[in-house]
């Protein structure tokens, strides 16, 4: 029920409060283009806590839900805040030859820097959710020693940290309308850059509507795509989890041992031997990106339990 509750357009409206202006981050090689929407918060330029970067995850894009809501909650609280869409999500298919995958944290690395040349603050945030998680952290740990010198923290909710296990967790029996959920997205992704690109498709588009599982998908689409050996060799290569003992900036995980998507037991194993820059906070209910607490705005919005880790987190550094 969190989880599902976590999918109900409650209150997004409010975003209208700070009105918008698009942003464009250039890949590298080539590779494409990023966008986003930057919210300035109603606050003086000396008196904005930091701009911190929303990261959505797979088969999600700036528009999902719990990406508005933490935009809400964070510009309420004085932060800036730009609502990011990877390569391939919302309006980047067309300027997007290459395809997503879910282990490109570097598409992270190119939107912070680009947004330290954006923003009015020299304090820089990256907040991911679910993969979105999983890219922020992979990369924190990638940077290693050599983070941009703005990031002050990367904060992640929900975040698969061992793809091997999800992958396998998220096909197997009982799971249908999770697995269902990021089928449509990873298929509906795939059918766009078919029509887009169609001179740079490398799998059967006709075989996407029999895909009944992740791992049919990532071996029909993903591992041609982008010349991986395996699927395994792919899940292996876009797990977090190895890298967060290379984190020197400090981090945080907010995760649900509940979680129907990201089942905590499949977090706990991969925090061992993480960085000590890594603060984790775990709760017993909660769901996948759920953790909803009343109707109300403030309840639905504010009061969102990982969220108020989150903002502590930003506040404190």
């Amino acid at each position: 029920m969190q989880t599902l509750c976590a999918a109900v357009p409650a209150y997004t409206d409010a975003i209208a409060r700070w009105p918008g202006a698009r942003v464009r981050f250039s890949l590298a090689n080539g590779a494409g283009v990023l966008r986003g929407i930057l919210h300035q918060a109603s606050v003086p330029d000396a008196s904005v806590k930091g701009a911190v970067l929303l990261v959505h995850g797979i088969g999600g894009s700036s528009e999902s839900m719990y990406v508005v809501r933490a935009a809400v909650a964070l510009l309420g609280r004085g932060f800036d805040v730009v609502r990011l869409n990877l390569r391939g999500a919302g309006d980047t298919m067309k300027e997007s030859p290459t395809l997503y995958h879910a282990g490109l944290s570097s598409d992270i690395d190119c939107a912070i820097r680009g947004l330290s040349r954006l923003s009015r603050t020299r304090d820089l945030f990256v907040l991911g959710f679910s993969g979105g998680g999983s890219l922020a952290l992979k990369m924190a740990g990638e940077w290693g020693d050599h983070a941009p010198s703005d990031v002050k923290g990367v904060a992640a909710m929900s975040a698969p940290l061992d793809m091997l296990a999800i992958g396998r967790w998220i096909d197997g029996p009982g799971r249908a309308p999770y697995r269902f959920h990021v089928m449509r997205g990873l298929v509906r992704s795939a059918r766009a850059y078919a029509r887009t690109w169609p001179d740079l498709v490398r799998f059967d588009v006709r075989r996407l509507s029999r895909l009944a599982s992740v791992h049919s998908y990532d071996a029909t689409v993903i591992v041609p795509m982008h010349g991986f050996s395996s699927v395994e060799a792919y899940w292996s290569a876009a797990s977090a989890g190895p890298w967060l003992r290379h984190i020197r900036t400090r981090a945080l995980l907010v995760h649900a041992m509940d979680d129907p998507m990201v089942p905590g037991e499949t977090v706990v194993p991969a925090l061992a031997g993480a960085s000590p820059r890594l603060q984790v906070r775990l709760s017993g209910r909660g769901g996948h990106l759920g953790w909803v607490s009343g109707a109300r705005e403030d309840a639905w919005v504010g009061g969102w339990w990982p969220l108020r880790h989150v903002m502590a987190f930003f506040e404190g550094s």
